[in-house]
């Protein structure tokens, strides 16, 4: 600080009256507030005018201030002191300093700090659902979004005039200095202005259309473009479709949350897809063909070769998630149908099937034993 005491702060003597340590007050930050005063080092200026204030117009603490001095009262606020023992006089603070230590872990504004600046817009999230095949070849949805937007009268100041003043309440900080009165001492604390809600200005006359808000709640049709590949929990964002921000600063953004829904016929596994087909036992026995049905309702023919297996998975090249430019495949996996009612003709089939079979059992078995013989006599020879 530049001025060795608060009263040279504010350009005003010792036994200067309340009004006149208003008016001061007044005056200054007009002069020093960051969003007028352009010189260099004017922020620490208003942070030290604000400072100077919120002790020379508290009766009690301009009454420490002057008994203590500049310089025991400014370090008994940080929580330090002077003095010998409990029992001394040199431990007199009224432990404003506690302010500090709470805003740091709570975020709050010490009496220190500058005006708040224009505050940037909330983020909005919604969730949406789309299908598998919206994923795979990707696609784009409209969306309904409710949200706040800048006064169209007002252009976001919430002032008839579209002018707006520092907020005497809080000198344009955005947040009010509370002490709390206890057996131990003084505890102060910041909250957040009841006048300007934080914004540090209030209108110069309140806009009829927003009642002094700046913002209007408005419902906008947005498209999102869902990307191919996407998955379940990822996140979209929208810049600028969030909330509505202070005048100057930018609107927050919208994040979607995407839902994918499980399909019935095709299940993803990486930029693959997978899909069953079945088919009989005799065209697994002797090979086939089939015609698969391709996530975007086309027909590809696959051949099933002779002597396939059960769970056999088949592979359609390039009919998978179409992400980034390298489509995934389409497994097919094979399903063997047992058939349950056979007719007449097909059981006579099946049981001479069965006896050709088990004809072929019998003759290995005899091969297997005539040849271990015929070794046995061969070696008696």
């Amino acid at each position: 600080m530049g001025a060795t005491n608060f009263y040279d702060v504010l350009n005003v003597p010792k036994n200067a009256s309340e009004q006149e340590i208003k008016k001061a007050y007044r005056t200054l930050t007009k002069k020093y507030h960051p969003d007028v005063c352009k010189e260099e080092g004017a922020d620490e200026k208003f942070k030290d005018i604000n400072e100077a204030y919120s002790v020379l117009s508290d009766p009690q603490k301009r009454a420490q201030y002057d008994h203590m001095g500049h310089d025991t009262f400014t370090s008994a606020s940080k929580g330090q002191y002077s003095g010998g023992g409990f029992g001394g006089a040199g431990f007199n603070a009224d432990f404003g300093g506690f302010g500090d230590i709470f805003d740091a872990f709570f975020g709050g504004g010490g009496g220190r700090k500058g005006p708040r600046g224009p505050q940037p817009g909330a983020d909005l999230l919604m969730r949406i659902q789309v299908t598998l095949r919206d994923v795979v070849l990707g696609t784009s949805k409209e969306l309904d979004v409710m949200h706040t937007e800048s006064c169209d009268e007002c252009e976001g100041t919430g002032s008839s005039t579209k002018k707006t003043r520092i907020c005497p309440r809080c000198g344009g900080s955005g947040q009010e200095r509370r002490e709390n009165r206890t057996p131990f001492g003084s505890f102060v604390s910041m909250t957040t202005c009841s006048q300007c809600k934080g914004r540090g200005k209030i209108p110069e006359s309140t806009c009829s259309k927003c009642g002094g808000s700046g913002h209007k709640r408005v419902k906008r049709t947005i498209t999102v473009n869902i990307p191919a590949g996407i998955e379940s929990g990822m996140r979209l964002r929208m810049e600028g479709y969030g909330e509505a921000g202070d005048p100057g600063a930018p609107n927050g953004d919208l994040f979607i949350e995407v839902d994918v829904l499980a399909d019935s016929k095709f299940r993803r596994i990486g930029d693959n897809l997978e899909t069953t087909v079945t088919v009989s036992a005799a065209g697994a026995a002797v090979g086939t063909k089939v015609d698969i049905s391709t996530i975007d309702d086309r027909e590809v023919e696959l051949k099933i070769p002779a002597g396939i297996q059960h769970g056999t998975a088949l592979k359609i090249p390039g009919e998978g998630v179409r992400r980034r430019g390298r489509p995934g495949d389409l497994l097919v996996r094979v399903s063997i149908a047992i058939p349950k009612d056979l007719g007449d003709e097909e059981k006579e089939l099946y049981t001479r099937l069965l006896e050709i079979e088990s004809e072929k059992k019998d003759s290995k078995k005899t091969g297997f034993f005539q040849g271990m013989m015929g070794k046995k006599k061969g070696s008696k020879k």
